[in-house]
């Protein structure tokens, strides 16, 4: 190899973005955006420090301390906020941000024992979308606690002198690893320590995450930059169906459903039983008013028929002593 193809795969491997330094991650600017920053082995963490870097020096944000608590710059005070600062996850939460927080971003984590641990964020216009293409995506089942593994072919001859993969979401890119042609490698901030990768490889690279969490059931890009021709292809990693467990579903399913039936039978039996006792109650109460009135007057015509037993009669009778 030359001394010029040699100078360009190690600024390959400093990387391209913001003046030429490795970024962890890309995030689109919104009002409401959140920089990720999350420790991801188990330590005591001292500090925390968020910077941000602009033209000569590196601007003060806010710091957080295990002791002291939190201390945020005036410039930036009901402005941004951290969810849960008392954990691991030390991410940054803007509530108005403006054009001016485009730039670079530094969160540096102090701990104990594992010394300092620093990702870099780029935060970039919102014009800036990001483009997955959609005709090399190819699909990946797995489960959270599994490995997944990537292969992104390319040709030979093409003389790939960088590889880049990615994990792509909505509204940000995380990186994950980066390939130059020296066989280097550079791993972003959330990845160190549960990806593997082959960078000496010529003609595919392949990459592997181990213990996948749900944060990486994402999109997947592999960028293959050769002298003459670039290789892209995506993969999506999503959830393969647990057996077991959808078996348990169904039958749980299906024994729901029939006690549903049976619920609803009993419903229009009693429902069905009560409509028959309230026509049946409703029915004899107009019958017996009818029956009451014949009854009575049938007794009133008997009563008017037979003579007034109370009626007084008078006979006239003649006195037989008055003709003697």
């Amino acid at each position: 190899m030359d001394h010029t193809a040699f100078l360009i795969a190690v600024l390959q491997l400093c990387g391209t973005h913001a003046e030429g330094r490795f970024v962890d991650s890309i995030v689109k600017l919104s009002e409401k955006m959140k920089l990720e920053c999350i420790y991801p082995k188990k330590a005591v963490i001292i500090q925390t420090s968020w910077m941000k870097h602009n033209v000569t020096y590196k601007e003060n944000i806010a710091v957080l301390h295990a002791n002291y608590g939190i201390h945020i710059e005036d410039k930036y005070k009901g402005r941004i906020y951290f969810e849960n600062a008392s954990r691991e996850d030390k991410s940054l939460s803007f509530i108005k941000s403006t054009l001016e927080d485009v730039g670079l971003y530094f969160c540096s984590i102090a701990t104990y024992p594992d010394g300092t641990w620093e990702k870099v964020i780029e935060v970039i216009q919102p014009a800036d979308a990001f483009e997955i293409s959609e005709k090399q995506n190819n699909p990946v089942f797995t489960k959270p606690g599994e490995n997944v593994t990537f292969i992104c072919p390319y040709n030979r001859r093409d003389s790939v002198q960088q590889v880049m993969w990615e994990r792509i979401k909505a509204d940000c890119i995380d990186t994950v690893v980066q390939c130059n042609s020296l066989g280097g490698q550079r791993f972003g901030a959330d990845f160190k320590k549960r990806a593997l990768v082959d960078c000496s490889d010529q003609a595919s690279s392949m990459i592997v995450i181990q213990n996948v969490s749900d944060s990486d059931f994402a999109t997947y890009r592999c960028v293959a930059t050769g002298r003459n021709k670039t290789y892209v292809m995506s993969f999506t990693v999503l959830a393969t169906w647990d057996h077991k467990r959808f078996i348990i579903c169904i039958a749980g399913g299906i024994s729901a459903a029939v006690l549903l039936l049976v619920f609803l039978l009993i419903m229009c039996i009693a429902t069905a039983y009560d409509k028959k006792k309230k026509r049946k109650r409703i029915k004899e109460a107009l019958q017996n008013p009818l029956y009451s009135t014949q009854t009575k007057n049938t007794e009133r015509r008997e009563e008017s028929s037979l003579p007034n037993q109370t009626e007084e009669i008078y006979i006239n009778c003649i006195n037989p002593r008055k003709h003697h």
